[in-house]
């Protein structure tokens, strides 16, 4: 299993949230043919900025995820993504069976 976690940090507003949400996030979904699931964060207050909300999405494996963001929603999901790089942190998690 390989999970890909967006971490967005107190940083990101109401208003940035509600673009990444219909703007950035639809794109990921509709390639991968998923909902990404949505968690609010508590206790990463030691962070240097802490987080508050991750958004998680569930692979088979990292061919998997690849093939999916090489398509073109993937790729549409990559372009987006970085209008959001100081907001947010990616962190790809390996399962390994």
């Amino acid at each position: 299993m390989y999970k890909m976690l967006l971490m967005i940090k107190n940083s990101a507003d109401d208003e940035l949230l509600n673009i990444f949400h219909e703007n950035t996030l639809p794109h990921l979904e509709k390639a991968a043919g998923k909902k990404m699931l949505i968690g609010n964060i508590d206790g990463a207050k030691l962070n240097e900025e802490p987080y508050n909300k991750v958004y998680e999405i569930t692979f088979e494996s990292k061919h998997e995820m690849d093939k999916v963001l090489a398509s073109v929603e993937g790729k549409k999901f990559n372009r987006n993504i970085t209008s959001f790089t100081q907001h947010i942190s990616i962190f790809f998690v390996d399962y390994e069976d």
